[in-house]
């Protein structure tokens, strides 16, 4: 460590020092009566302020923020509550008890009794010191925390719009219209009754997009049929070129981000060749710990459409919001597999 650093460190604990010795001697005024305020009783204040103060100030300090990686205000606010405040006298109590202990030893003739009664009213100071820290210092924190969730609900906001517009405009875009349309007109030729189903399918596409712009998460079982919809018009572009196996043994009431199963089989689709050479295989399935998992062969396209990486991170800040379990992407050389975490559908967030 260099001369400045330690200049430096010296300085923080004189300011540190400082601090507890006028906080300590000022609460001292509403706490001992006037005829009992002395130089030896001044001294003793500075001593007991710097002693006991200084590691119990640090350590509720360092055990505030391990407690607040744990146990959030803004989640267990009532629940945070009743652990701070037992960790507060607690954590004080140990540090009274070895400051107590420490002076027995090295004091001579004299008593438990004896020294309990010259720091009594010293530790009504560092009760009242240390509490008035806890007011101020958790209410610090509340504030930072309720900041910083209203900046992540917003960049849900944003991430979750971006989601929506980036679906809508994929299923507006001419190429999407005009296959579609090209497919309709040869059923219309073909097979009347199919070409019914698939107008209706086309049109509920588009109403679940528009209905769920505004949701944050939906039911797996309405992702999951809006899904089936988008493959159905796929297969008759596609036919038997494209396949889906579907074997998900989840709880269908389970919740995930709105269009996110049909964007990870759109990605799938727009990537890859699909033929009768190379017909393009996507599996959807599920393990034990909820998740969802869509896999497909990696057969890339030589000119691949545009990108979906956008989406694919609008997906993974949303879920990161509402679960502590990541989007898990991972490419192989013959498979590309998403793992996506689902949501139980007692609790919105994490």
């Amino acid at each position: 460590m260099n001369r400045k650093k330690v200049y430096k460190v010296i300085l923080l604990l004189l300011r540190d020092f400082l601090i507890l010795i006028v906080i300590g001697n000022v609460l001292s005024i509403f706490t001992i009566s006037r005829d009992l305020w002395s130089v030896g009783v001044f001294f003793q204040n500075c001593m007991f302020s710097v002693a006991i103060g200084y590691p119990s100030w640090k350590g509720m300090i360092f055990l505030t923020n391990m407690l607040e990686r744990k146990l959030p205000w803004l989640k267990n606010p009532i629940k945070r509550l009743v652990y701070q405040v037992l960790i507060l006298f607690v954590f004080t109590g140990i540090i009274i008890f070895l400051g107590l202990s420490t002076w027995l030893m090295l004091a001579e003739d004299i008593g438990f009794r004896e020294v309990s009664g010259l720091v009594a009213p010293s530790l009504k100071i560092v009760y009242i010191f240390m509490f008035l820290s806890l007011v101020l210092g958790n209410a610090v924190l509340f504030f930072k925390n309720w900041k910083k969730s209203a900046i992540q609900q917003e960049e849900l906001k944003r991430a979750h719009l971006a989601l929506q517009y980036q679906s809508l405009k994929d299923q507006v875009k001419p190429h999407f219209l005009f296959n579609s349309l090209s497919s309709l007109a040869t059923l219309i030729n073909t097979d009347t009754k199919k070409a019914t189903q698939f107008v209706h399918k086309l049109s509920d596409v588009y109403r679940y997009v528009l209905e769920q712009r505004e949701n944050e998460l939906v039911p797996l079982k309405e992702d999951l049929k809006f899904m089936e919809d988008y493959i159905f018009l796929q297969k008759i572009r596609f036919g038997d070129n494209l396949q889906i196996e579907t074997s998900l043994d989840l709880d269908q009431n389970r919740m995930v981000i709105p269009l996110s199963l049909q964007m990870l089989v759109e990605n799938a689709i727009k990537h890859n060749e699909i033929s009768k050479e190379h017909p393009l295989v996507i599996g959807i399935s599920s393990t034990g710990n909820g998740h969802v998992i869509v896999k497909n062969n990696l057969q890339r396209r030589k000119i691949s459409e545009t990108s979906l990486d956008t989406g694919l991170e609008n997906l993974r800040k949303q879920i990161t919001y509402f679960s502590s379990d990541p989007l898990l992407v991972l490419e192989e050389a013959d498979a590309f597999i998403v793992r996506m975490p689902t949501v139980s559908g007692n609790t919105g967030v994490r």
